[in-house]
């Protein structure tokens, strides 16, 4: 009897596995960061995150609504709130695993108590496509892409929804390591599907897409992830 029991636990178990979607090591997994997201209750330590994601180079003034393509579950906007007030968040992901109300309040809430006081920013949580954003047309004063832009399917498409979603004067931070065309990178391509595109292409893809490369810079301090490269660029008044 006691053998049956546990063969009929084994079973449940493994059904249950299966209904989740249970991946092995060997199949696409997520695109969030392998080591999750942190939780820093020291301000030295939260700085310290934001200048190694360059998100500490971006002019935020109040009153700005802002995206941020591919944000998890939103602690970088947590940690911003802490230094910047009166904004508008979109916390854009294709994720609903992590990008959910429920996950992103937990993370407002712990940030918030680290800060000492509410913030006075506001939170909008959407869920994206491969093709589509899902965010609103002609509405942010910047929209962010950090560390993602390697994972998008079909650039062109979803950068075309983004210009739609930027106002007209609007501005589009795109921010990644530097990855030179190699075995890996086709590997990335064949396997995932991702574009996985050398700096190069990305840049003449998003022009393509109706932007202007208004600046372009490096980030030498941010650690030894490949020295990220900073770009911005501007939605130009008409499509070419």
């Amino acid at each position: 009897m006691v053998l049956f029991r546990r063969i009929v636990t084994i079973l449940i178990t493994l059904l249950l596995l299966n209904l989740l979607g249970c991946k092995s090591p060997d199949e696409p997994l997520s695109m969030q960061p392998f080591d999750g997201y942190p939780l820093l209750s020291n301000l030295e330590e939260i700085k310290s995150t934001l200048k190694f994601k360059c998100v500490d180079t971006i002019d935020f003034k109040k009153g700005q609504v802002i995206a941020d393509i591919g944000a998890g579950n939103g602690y970088l906007e947590a940690m911003l709130s802490m230094f910047y007030d009166s904004l508008t968040f979109y916390i854009q992901d294709i994720d609903p695993v992590v990008c959910n109300q429920v996950a992103i309040d937990k993370v407002l809430d712990f940030y918030q108590e680290v800060n000492g006081k509410p913030f006075t920013n506001r939170f909008i949580v959407v869920n994206g496509t491969d093709t589509e954003t899902n965010l609103p047309y002609k509405t942010f004063d910047k929209i962010m892409m950090l560390w993602t832009y390697t994972y998008l399917k079909d650039p062109k498409v979803f950068i075309k929804d983004i210009r739609n979603n930027l106002k007209d004067d609007g501005l589009f931070y795109v921010i990644n390591p530097q990855q030179e065309e190699d075995e890996y990178l086709k590997s990335l391509r064949q396997k995932y599907g991702w574009n996985a595109s050398p700096l190069e292409k990305q840049i003449s893809d998003i022009i393509d897409c109706g932007f202007t490369l208004i600046r372009i810079s490096r980030n030498y301090d941010s650690g030894d992830y490949h020295d990220p490269i900073i770009m911005i660029f501007r939605k130009t008044p008409t499509m070419p």
